[in-house]
């Protein structure tokens, strides 16, 4: 009886101790978009749109953990912040920027909680195609923080070279799943579901 209770303990602290984001480049989920628009203009490099919406910004340039950027997308279902895409410039190295991005996550959230691969060369002398890579850390709700938020790395449409990516899009992907799925339950006219408990690295 002793040992189950012991268990439970230490995968309650182990939850406790892994680092988990509570927004992304400091917004915090749930804030308006006029917060995120101050923060996102503070960053050099940024080029806003002459007509960003309240649940929508899409926005070019600057650099994120380093990287430079093609692409910035911040969603705000029911003006809430609760999603934010990064999609890198990688000049032709996709590969190593992928992994360079997975290493860093791995280094300050743990291993990735999914790993998932499509295309490349299935078998000998057959025609290659476009590699996907994605690696996937979620965080489930605690006693603490009652978000559940998932983020994504992913690497598209790159070829194989020998052992190595080439070519292709690099994307990064943060998720406030709770803020999200309340933002769609509300939009269908049903109550938000209960949730349950169950390169920079500053940036990540």
């Amino acid at each position: 009886m002793k040992l189950p209770v012991i268990l439970l303990f230490v995968c309650n602290a182990l939850a406790l101790a892994v680092e988990r984001p509570t927004g992304f480049l400091g917004i915090a989920w749930g804030a308006s978009p006029e917060e995120a628009k101050r923060v996102l203009q503070k960053r050099p490099g940024i080029t806003f749109p002459e007509n960003a919406d309240d649940y929508k910004i899409e926005l070019t340039g600057g650099t994120f953990a380093g990287q430079a950027v093609a692409k910035w997308v911040i969603e705000f279902p029911d003006r809430k912040f609760a999603v934010a895409t990064v999609t890198l410039k990688t000049d032709g190295n996709a590969g190593t920027v992928y992994k360079e991005f997975r290493n860093q996550l791995v280094s300050k959230y743990g291993s990735a909680t999914t790993d998932k691969k499509t295309g490349g060369t299935p078998k000998k002398g057959a025609q290659p195609q476009p590699v996907t890579n994605t690696a996937i850390w979620k965080f489930t709700p605690t006693m603490k923080e009652k978000n559940s938020v998932l983020i994504s790395a992913e690497i598209s449409g790159a070829t194989m070279k020998g052992s190595d990516e080439t070519g292709g899009t690099v994307t990064i992907k943060y998720v406030n799943e709770t803020l999200t799925g309340a933002a769609a339950a509300a939009a269908n006219g049903k109550p938000a579901p209960k949730t349950t408990a169950p390169v920079k690295k500053e940036d990540l």
